[in-house]
């Protein structure tokens, strides 16, 4: 009996050491969504796939800004005609602010619409979008809205702008933020709803116009967070301390902040490091950066 107590013991032990904590997109994720989206734009769908599925394995799939994780990865199983997961993660991105044209529009779906779990999505399309909104914080994505309106008010008219207003307008920004991060956290679309060309907001572009002290010592920590946890994009923290360092005649250290004809700019010369840091926030090493920029250069012109 006591023998038997023991092995028991051991294997609830052993169980124990296997489980997987709490995912920390930073070091679980971000790295294997880059590589499944290069794949994903050369065409290599078994590859991404696979790539996808792992990063998705580790963590609940999200939408890093600029990635498209989820659409792409939809629109990789409807190409290798795995509709059953075109599906499941087809409601996913209703749930998250995608409207139905988005489908109807892309040929690739053509066959997974025309099949019955196509239809059935269709059928379903209503349901879920009502889902989403009952679910959105509208009331917020307003005012977020309207905050985004007021930080570009002065902004970019020339020197005769009263910036004492403007400043009035960040410092009123900056404790409105500090109230949302610590009641709700970082807004995603899922939380206020999606975003539309009427409807835009940008959390990322207020948080530049923060001062120097409490952005160091209160929100970049605060979006690290945010960043492990999925719910910022690793770019609104990279651009948010590389802007700081330019500001004060230091090089950035991400590089994040790039010439409008090309090129980075003031950056540490170190890219071994810039690499490293880089990836110590969730960003992609610059090699791989590059290649997506010149990927969608050729496919989109930008």
């Amino acid at each position: 009996m006591r023998i038997l107590l023991l092995l028991l013991i051991l294997i609830i032990v052993g169980c124990t050491k296997k489980k997987k904590p709490d995912c920390n997109y930073i070091t679980d994720y971000y790295q294997t969504i880059y590589k499944a989206d290069y794949e994903f734009e050369t065409e290599n769908y078994e590859k991404a796939f696979k790539l996808y599925q792992d990063a998705f394995n580790s963590c609940n799939p999200i939408t890093t800004l600029g990635y498209n994780e989820i659409a792409k990865f939809t629109e990789t199983t409807a190409i290798l005609e795995n509709y059953e997961l075109t599906y499941e993660f087809a409601k996913k991105l209703i749930l998250n602010g995608s409207e139905l044209s988005k489908f109807q529009n892309n040929t690739s779906f053509n066959k997974f619409m025309a099949s019955q779990l196509g239809q059935q999505f269709i059928e379903e399309y209503d349901e879920l979008r009502k889902e989403l909104v009952a679910n959105a914080d509208l009331k917020l994505r307003d005012e977020l809205i309207t905050m985004r309106i007021a930080d570009q008010m002065y902004r970019g008219q020339g020197r005769d702008v009263d910036w004492g207003v403007q400043d009035s307008i960040d410092k009123l920004h900056e404790k409105r933020l500090i109230e949302i991060f610590e009641s709700i956290g970082y807004p995603t679309d899922k939380i206020v709803g999606p975003q539309t060309k009427k409807y835009k907001f940008d959390v990322g572009l207020l948080l530049l116009h923060t001062k120097d002290s409490i952005r160091m010592n209160y929100f970049v920590p605060k979006v690290k967070e945010f960043v492990k946890k999925g719910t910022a994009s690793p770019s609104v923290l990279g651009s948010m301390i590389d802007q700081h360092y330019l500001y004060n005649d230091q090089p950035q250290i991400y590089g994040s902040r790039v010439k409008q004809g090309g090129g980075y700019e003031n950056m540490i010369l170190d890219l071994k490091k810039v690499d490293s840091n880089r990836v110590s926030i969730g960003l992609p090493p610059l090699e791989l950066k590059q290649k997506k920029d010149s990927l969608n250069k050729i496919k989109y012109g930008f």
